[in-house]
């Protein structure tokens, strides 16, 4: 069986356009810090704060986007990049395509996101899976062990989970992971990319 696996957020769906729209609005005093002053391995769900003017509370800016993840505004997500015009390629190649999200378990907020993915993405998605907020990966992907799934994410912890457990690995290309390196693992800047190489 040809398995797709990928994470959602920053990889199918645009969460960092709706979140900066989610700050400007709730939050206009406040704006996203340079990412490359902050370990973003974790993005913007690390324990710092993770703003210019958030002030000292450590967990502030973590808080900000757990609610924002159980609002009405994840429900209306738009497709991150060319995802909507290939992954449905890969359904005509027969591919099982999996999804893992850590968004967090409040129910109508996966409600939310299940009918977001609908949407964009009718009868794309085999399983979603979601996860609790901010849950590393590595032992949800530890049931595709060398099972030669390819495994599509952002999160560069979450990448390299996948290459530790044997999956073909490829991360999608942002400014927070741009300059990791792994020979494990391969940048990519878009969906037709991926498609060029699983199809190789």
């Amino acid at each position: 069986m040809k398995i797709l696996l990928t994470d959602i957020d920053g990889v199918v769906l645009d969460w960092v356009k709706h979140f900066e729209a989610y700050l400007d609005r709730y939050y206009p005093k406040n704006k996203l810090a340079n990412p490359k002053e902050f370990d973003l391995n974790l993005r913007y769900t690390d324990l710092k704060p993770m703003s210019e003017s958030m002030g000292e509370e450590k967990n502030f800016m973590r808080d900000v986007v757990k609610n924002f993840n159980t609002t009405a505004w994840i429900g209306y997500l738009e497709p991150f990049r060319d995802a909507k015009e290939i992954l449905p390629k890969f359904k005509d190649l027969g591919y099982k395509i999996i999804a893992c999200t850590s968004m967090g378990t409040d129910p109508y907020s996966k409600a939310l996101r299940k009918m977001n993915l609908e949407q964009h993405f009718p009868g794309i998605f085999d399983q979603i899976d979601i996860i609790p907020f901010a849950e590393p990966k590595g032992n949800w992907l530890k049931q595709y062990r060398d099972s030669n799934a390819y495994w599509i994410e952002d999160k560069w912890s979450n990448a390299i989970a996948g290459a530790d457990v044997g999956l073909n690995t490829l991360i999608m290309k942002h400014e927070y992971n741009a300059y990791m390196k792994d020979n494990r693992i391969r940048h990519v800047d878009n969906w037709q990319q991926i498609y060029s190489i699983m199809t190789k």
